[in-house]
């Protein structure tokens, strides 16, 4: 079980009660990867800002009105208004170019796999192997700035499920796409970003990356 499941029902009945402590104890846990998500979806610091906020809002309206039942985890819960939230803001924000709303877009202008690599240029990153140091921050890189480059349609998936700790399931269920679409779309950006590295590393320089010494 990951960190991020650990809310008690207990824990959720004091707060339904007026424990604001222990409601400021989960807004200190899962504040940054909430902002995370806020971010992928409205691209702008301060606008991802109000929707963390409006969403700790939801969410503690949410339980002290009994809301949440408890039936599925909190996470799950939780992480299902914060995505709610940012995409009724973007659309507040930018109706007349809303599509994040339908994350799943069709055959007719969208193949799956298009725009993998749209938008990002491995020789725009400065970097310059000496070290395994280095080499570990340029790896960090690499893989920072080809999630940025990503269309919501991995990005948004790609975040629920490394950041927010979120399984495939419960992906699935907060985005109402089907299972096999989240794994595909996960495997097939995992599979472009480790083409793209291998175009600067050896495989053998990335094992002895990813094996930590002893």
């Amino acid at each position: 079980m990951n960190s991020a499941d650990v809310i008690s029902s207990d824990t959720i009945d004091r707060i339904a009660k007026g424990d604001i402590n222990l409601f400021k104890g989960i807004v200190s846990k899962y504040k940054d990867a909430a902002y995370s998500l806020c971010l992928k979806i409205l691209k702008n610091p301060n606008e991802a800002e109000d929707a963390l906020q409006e969403s700790f809002i939801r969410v503690y309206n949410a339980l002290i009105s009994g809301k949440f039942e408890q039936k599925s985890k909190f996470s799950t819960y939780f992480y299902s208004i914060v995505y709610n939230t940012s995409v009724d803001l973007f659309r507040k924000y930018y109706s007349k170019h809303f599509n994040i709303i339908s994350i799943d877009v069709t055959e007719a202008n969208y193949r799956e796999g298009d725009e993998l690599v749209r938008g990002f240029n491995m020789s725009e990153l400065k970097t310059e192997s000496m070290d395994k140091s280095l080499r570990s921050r340029e790896v960090s890189l690499i893989i920072r700035e080809y999630l940025k480059s990503l269309p919501e349609q991995y990005s948004v998936i790609l975040n629920l499920f490394y950041i927010n700790e979120l399984s495939i399931n419960e992906i699935s269920e907060l985005l109402k796409l089907p299972e096999g679409t989240v794994k595909n779309r996960i495997f097939r950006a995992k599979a472009k970003l480790k083409d793209l590295i291998l175009k600067k590393y050896k495989e053998e320089e990335l094992l002895e990356y990813l094996i930590p010494e002893n």
